[in-house]
């Protein structure tokens, strides 16, 4: 059912073969509850006369709503992956790649509710017009370091946002460029009241699952059971680590529940009069 890897870590105990039963029903019904999701996301649409069709209208480059359908495709792609492994696999767990799926989920989906969330059009074009640029701004660099010297598209991108911010009174004046609120940190961070009764602030479910993804040793003691096989020599040990199916289950809820959270919102701002 579970699959190691050696690291070096402290002992602790594994979930009983019940506990991991019980943690794989419960990833089951997660999976039923995701075909739900899917299927929602798949059929958003900006509402004529909404909140979001205000925001279209002043932004019509990459507005809100585009940006916000994209990060749950992309959410709910990666918690697709996640189901596909475990049926595939007749129930293995993968103890670390499940959480890098489920961590591009966290990421995702909260990106989605950051640019929601705002109750005032202008900070909603805002965040979005930041998240265009920005993310443009990355394919710039990848050019760059292939080595092309101008990205004609980077410049068209941002003239065209710098003129559609100058019409807004309320954005007029402001820097395009990177700032603090567009780190997937702060946008995490930023989400949290919004989301008050996930099991743990979006953030801290984010670092957590990083530090698996980034191959942080020490995070994995925390998050991953582990066994140690190996006695101490200088400080460190071999140790075998598997993924508790229960906890595993609860970040996948996790991940839905803030998946859950953007599509009210989405419906939210439809059905809002414009600001």
């Amino acid at each position: 059912m579970r699959e190691d890897t050696s690291v070096t870590g402290s002992a602790h105990a594994r979930e009983s073969d019940e506990l991991a039963n019980l943690g794989l029903q419960l990833l089951r019904a997660s999976f039923r509850r995701l075909d739900t999701l899917e299927a929602l996301s798949v059929g958003l649409e900006t509402a004529a006369g909404s909140a979001l069709d205000g925001d279209r209208a002043g932004q019509p480059f990459q507005p809100v709503a585009d940006h916000v359908i994209g990060c749950l495709s992309v959410a709910t792609d990666h918690l697709r992956g996640v189901q596909v492994t475990v049926e595939d696999s007749g129930g293995k767990i993968l103890p670390l790649a499940m959480y890098t799926l489920i961590r591009s989920a966290y990421e995702a989906a909260g990106t989605a509710l950051w640019l929601l969330a705002p109750t005032a059009r202008d900070e909603r074009i805002w965040r979005a017009m930041q998240l265009t640029w920005e993310s443009r701004r990355q394919v710039r660099s990848v050019r760059t370091q292939l080595g092309e010297s101008e990205d004609a598209g980077f410049t068209r991108m941002e003239h065209r946002l710098e003129e559609l911010r100058n019409r807004r009174g309320g954005l007029r004046g402001r820097t395009l460029k990177r700032s603090d609120i567009t780190s997937v940190t702060a946008r995490l961070n930023d989400i949290a009241s919004f989301v008050p009764d996930l099991v743990l602030p979006p953030l801290v479910l984010w670092q957590m699952a990083s530090g698996i993804a980034h191959g942080n040793t020490a995070m994995m003691r925390q998050v991953l059971e582990h066994e140690q096989v190996t006695p101490y020599r200088n400080g460190s040990a071999s140790f075998t680590m598997t993924a508790s199916v229960t906890s595993l289950a609860m970040f996948y809820a996790a991940a839905l529940d803030l998946t859950d959270q953007v599509v009210t919102a989405f419906n939210t701002r439809n059905g809002q009069p414009p600001h």
